[in-house]
C-alpha cells in the first residue's frame, strides 16, 4: 500500500541517521494524524469492505429489508477501547482506536485493556467485564464481529493476543457453568459447548510455552469469577450469551504474513461459523513500514491527551479534509486544529467535553450523538413498568430533553441548568427534580454523605412509584455512580436464588416506601435533630412553598434527612418498614444496609452497563462511612 501523497517522507543522512522533519520532529500532531488516516482509509477500510462485500453476496433476505444494512448487523465493526485513567480531581477516558476507526464503527466500543494480557499477567478483570459485548456478537448471527485496535510496538496488541482470548474461553465456561446450574441445555448441545468452550485459541505470535502458560490458569480466572459473584444475573446471562462459543481469528496490517490473505481467513470463519461465534481481531498499524518511513507512526492514537490538543475523532473525521488534505505542515495544521476545537466549545460546550469523554459510538460521523448517548440504563428488573435506574453526563439531565426520558433527575453537582430552577418555568406534570450541591473529588469534604440520605428518600419513593430515574454528575463516573451504589445496597438484595432475576426488590421499596410513612415514623419518633455547624443552615425552597427543589420532598422531611443524625432516622425508618427477617438474611449485620462486600456487588452491577464508572478513593470512602460508621463507633 503506498502513503498519501502529502505525507512525509523520512530522509536518511549519509551516515544513516534519521533526520526528522525539520518544522516539528516525526512524532507531530500532523504526522500522526496522517498516519491514523492512512490506515483507517486504506488498509482497515479495504479489510472491512472485503468481509461485508463477500457476506453479501451469500446473504439471502427479503425483499422488505436493506441487503446492507442487514450484512453491516451480521459483521460489525467496533473498537476496542483503552481504560481510563483516574486523578485526584478529574477521569479521563481515552479512546485511541477511535481515531482509525470511527468512520466505519456500527457497535458500540469494548474496553479489553492490553497490561491484563501481558506476559505473566494474563488477567480476567473482574472490573470490566464487557458483557454489552455479548449482545453484539449474538446479534452478529452467522456473520462475525470485526474488532479494531492497534499497537505501537508488536503486530499484535496484547489485548488482542491474551486479553481476549482469556476473556472468550473464560466465558464461554461460565456460560456453561450457569446454563447447567439452570438446567437450560439438553444433552447433545451441553456436550458440544464443553467440547468447544474448553479450547483456547491463541495467534501465532504467541509461544507454545506461553499458550501452555494461559491454558493452565483458565479454570482459576474462572473459579475467581464465580466466586466474586460477577455473574449477578445468570439467568439473563445465559439468555444473552452467542448460541455457539466464542472464538478469535487476527489479521494485521503487514503484507509479508500469510494471515493477511483475506480470501484464505474468510474461508476459515465460514468453515468454523457452524460450531462458533467468530470474532476478528485487526490490528490496523503497519510495523514494519516505519523502517522506511520513520514519520510514519503505528498506533498514532495513543496518548491523545499529550498531542491532540482538544481534537476528538469525531471532530478530526467531521473535519478530516481540512486538516489533512487543505493543509501543509505542523504550524498550519496546528492552528486549524484550533479554530476547529474552539469552533467546537463555543457552539456547545458541554457536548465537546461529553465527546472529549464518553465511549459511545455513532455510525455516521456527521450526525450529533444522539440523547441516550448521555447515559446508560442498569437493568434492575426483567419486567419493563418498573421503576428504572440510568447513570449519566450533566448533559443527559438538560431539560427538555431529559424529560423525554425520565421522570425523576437526582444532580449530583453544584451546578443546575437554569428551567430545572426558574420560577417561570414549570417542570412537566408527574416530573420530579433533586439537586444535591456535591464538589467533585476530593474537594467535597463531607457534602455527599450529609446528603445521600435525602437522595436515597427521593430515590426510594420514585422506585416504588415505578418511576424513571436519572442520576447524574459531570461525566457519570463518580458522584453519580457512588449514589447509585447507595441505592442498589438499600433497595435491592443480591443475594438471591440463581434462576431468579438478580438483584431483586426488598419489600420495603415497592410496598411501604413514601413520604407520608416517613413523615409519620417522625412524627412517631418526635425526633429533635441537632445538627453539627456545616448542615444547620436550613433548607429553602426556591419555589418558595413547602417542596424543596421541585423534589416533591416536604422541606421539613429533607432537613430531618440531612447530617449524621439524619442517616441515623432515615435508615431506622427503613428497618422499621422492612421486616426483621428480610433484613437478617441480606445482611450479616443487622446494625448496617450495606457492607464493603454488597457495595463491591454493587459498583460490579453498575459498571456491566456503565463501563466508566469509576468512583474515587474518597468516594469510596464517604459511602462506607455512610452506612458502616455506626459500627465503627461500636
Amino acid at each position: 500500500m503506498d502513503l498519501s501523497p502529502d505525507f512525509p517522507v523520512c530522509k536518511k543522512s549519509p551516515g544513516g541517521s534519521t533526520r526528522p522533519d525539520a518544522e516539528s520532529g516525526a512524532m507531530s500532531t500532523r504526522n500522526r494524524l496522517l498516519s491514523i488516516h492512512r490506515d483507517s482509509t486504506t488498509f482497515l477500510k479495504d479489510t472491512v469492505d472485503f468481509f461485508q462485500k463477500h457476506a453479501s453476496k451469500e446473504t439471502q433476505i427479503d425483499s422488505s429489508k436493506d441487503l446492507s444494512e442487514v450484512v453491516k448487523e451480521r459483521w460489525p465493526v467496533a473498537a476496542n477501547e483503552r481504560c481510563g485513567s483516574v486523578s485526584n480531581l478529574v477521569i479521563t477516558v481515552v479512546h485511541p482506536l477511535l481515531w482509525y476507526a470511527y468512520p466505519l464503527v456500527t457497535a458500540n466500543s469494548v474496553h479489553f485493556k492490553s497490561t491484563d494480557g501481558h506476559q505473566n499477567v494474563y488477567n480476567f478483570s473482574l472490573k470490566r467485564l464487557n458483557l454489552p459485548f455479548l449482545d453484539t456478537i449474538s446479534n452478529a448471527n452467522d456473520g462475525a464481529v470485526l474488532l479494531v485496535d492497534a499497537s505501537k510496538y508488536k503486530i499484535q496488541p496484547d489485548s488482542f493476543s491474551a486479553t481476549l482470548p482469556i476473556w472468550c474461553a473464560v466465558m464461554n465456561r461460565l456460560v456453561v457453568h450457569y446454563r447447567a446450574q439452570l438446567s437450560l441445555m439438553d444433552h447433545g448441545q451441553s456436550c458440544k459447548w464443553n467440547d468447544a468452550s474448553l479450547t483456547l485459541f491463541t495467534p501465532p505470535c504467541i509461544s507454545q510455552e506461553c499458550h501452555e502458560q494461559i491454558e493452565g490458569i483458565i479454570d482459576e480466572r474462572v473459579k475467581s469469577a464465580i466466586d466474586a459473584m460477577v455473574i449477578m444475573d445468570p439467568k439473563s446471562f445465559v439468555q444473552k450469551a452467542p448460541v455457539k462459543p466464542m472464538r478469535c481469528f487476527w489479521i494485521q496490517n503487514d503484507d509479508s504474513q500469510q494471515s493477511h490473505d483475506l480470501n484464505h481467513l474468510y474461508r476459515e470463519i465460514k468453515e468454523a461459523q457452524s460450531q462458533y461465534s467468530c470474532i476478528v481481531c485487526i490490528s490496523c498499524s503497519e510495523l514494519l513500514r516505519r523502517k522506511n518511513y520513520e514519520q510514519y507512526i503505528p498506533g498514532a492514537g495513543d496518548d491523545e491527551e499529550s498531542w491532540s490538543g482538544g481534537l476528538t475523532p469525531s471532530l478530526f473525521w467531521e473535519n478530516v479534509d481540512s486538516i489533512i488534505h487543505e493543509t501543509t505542515g505542523e504550524a498550519k495544521t496546528n492552528e486549524v486544529i484550533t479554530c476547529i476545537v474552539e469552533k467546537a466549545k463555543l457552539a456547545d460546550e458541554e457536548w465537546f467535553r461529553a465527546e472529549s469523554s464518553r465511549g459511545a459510538l455513532r455510525s455516521d460521523p456527521k450526525i450529533r450523538p444522539s440523547f441516550i448517548s448521555y447515559f446508560d440504563r442498569v437493568r434492575l428488573s426483567s419486567k419493563t413498568n418498573d421503576g428504572s435506574i440510568a447513570v449519566g453526563t450533566r448533559r443527559a439531565g438538560r431539560p427538555p430533553e431529559c424529560w423525554e426520558h425520565f421522570d425523576a433527575v437526582v444532580n449530583v453537582t453544584t451546578m443546575e441548568y437554569e428551567d430545572m430552577i426558574s420560577a417561570e418555568k414549570a417542570l412537566p406534570e408527574g416530573k420530579f427534580y433533586l439537586q444535591l450541591p456535591v464538589k467533585e473529588g476530593k474537594r467535597d469534604k463531607a457534602e455527599l454523605e450529609n446528603w445521600m440520605a435525602v437522595a436515597m428518600l427521593f430515590i426510594g419513593v420514585n422506585l416504588k412509584e415505578n418511576k424513571r430515574i436519572l442520576i447524574h454528575c459531570a461525566q457519570g463516573m463518580d458522584r453519580s455512580v457512588a449514589i447509585t451504589m447507595a441505592a442498589l445496597c438499600l433497595y435491592y438484595q443480591f443475594f438471591g436464588d440463581i434462576d431468579t432475576t438478580s438483584p431483586s426488590p426488598h419489600s420495603w421499596c415497592k410496598e411501604e416506601m413514601s413520604y407520608k410513612s416517613f413523615e409519620a415514623f417522625v412524627e412517631k419518633q418526635n425526633a429533635e435533630v441537632a445538627y453539627e455547624s456545616d448542615v444547620n443552615e436550613e433548607i429553602q425552597s426556591i419555589d418558595g412553598d413547602t417542596y424543596y427543589r421541585r423534589s416533591g420532598i416536604p422541606l421539613k422531611l429533607a432537613n430531618k434527612c440531612k447530617g449524621k443524625q439524619g442517616r441515623d432516622l432515615f435508615l431506622s425508618y427503613l428497618k422499621a418498614i422492612s421486616s426483621s427477617e428480610e433484613v437478617s438474611k441480606s445482611y450479616s449485620d443487622e446494625d448496617v444496609f450495606a457492607t464493603k462486600e454488597t457495595l463491591r456487588l454493587a459498583l460490579i452491577k453498575v459498571q456491566q452497563y456503565r463501563i466508566k464508572a469509576c468512583p474515587t478513593r474518597s468516594t469510596m470512602q464517604k459511602l462506607n462511612r455512610f452506612f458502616m460508621s455506626s459500627v465503627y463507633e461500636k
